[in-house]
């Protein structure tokens, strides 16, 4: 299990609270909500990054990813987690016949060549076969979708898209509290 984790700051807490000291619960509703709303971005924001990574569909890596909220308590914090095993070879991006296949995982990579690999219809459902040697065949397995989003590169844009987010909603909902139209 693999996970992306924002958490609000107690600095930036303890900010908010003075800035909003007069309103009671509905500064703590503001901060709320523009923390689920940087949180429900999160999501988006993997699909997008892993997909202009690598060769898997957006669809099969959201049904990977569970977006949790922190609690009554610890409305704090939300992450954003990636459950899931290896992906079959054939989610990926696979061409060629016979003993000539090619695949790719990542985008940048290009295509490589797998030699005595050969794909198998399997009532609809492509499958990637490696032979290693003439007694038995196996599959091939690419990454897991966790595996996929622990990725340094994609970690870092989707944590940085997330606190622009969250500052650019809480901004807003502190401009509605102050001027009284805020019905949080």
């Amino acid at each position: 299990m693999s996970g992306v984790t924002l958490d609000l700051a107690s600095q930036e807490l303890e900010n908010t609270t003075k800035k909003l000291a007069g309103f009671g619960k509905s500064a703590e509703r503001a901060v709320k909500d523009a923390l689920h709303r940087a949180g429900d971005g999160l999501k988006t924001d993997a699909v997008n990054e892993t997909t202009r990574k690598y060769h898997l569909s957006a669809g099969e890596i959201r049904k990977h990813l569970l977006f949790k909220k922190g609690g009554r308590s610890g409305y704090h914090s939300v992450a954003l987690i990636a459950k899931g095993s290896r992906k079959r070879l054939s989610e990926y991006k696979v061409t060629g016949r016979g003993g000539n296949i090619r695949v790719a995982v990542k985008r940048e990579g290009g295509m490589k060549a797998l030699r005595t690999g050969f794909v198998i219809d399997n009532n609809g459902r492509k499958i990637v076969l490696w032979r290693p040697d003439a007694a038995k065949s196996r599959r091939v397995m690419g990454p897991s979708v966790p595996q996929l989003i622990r990725n340094q590169d994609t970690v870092k844009a989707i944590e940085k898209g997330a606190v622009q987010r969250y500052k650019k909603r809480l901004d807003s909902n502190i401009e509605r509290l102050l001027r009284g139209s805020w019905k949080g």
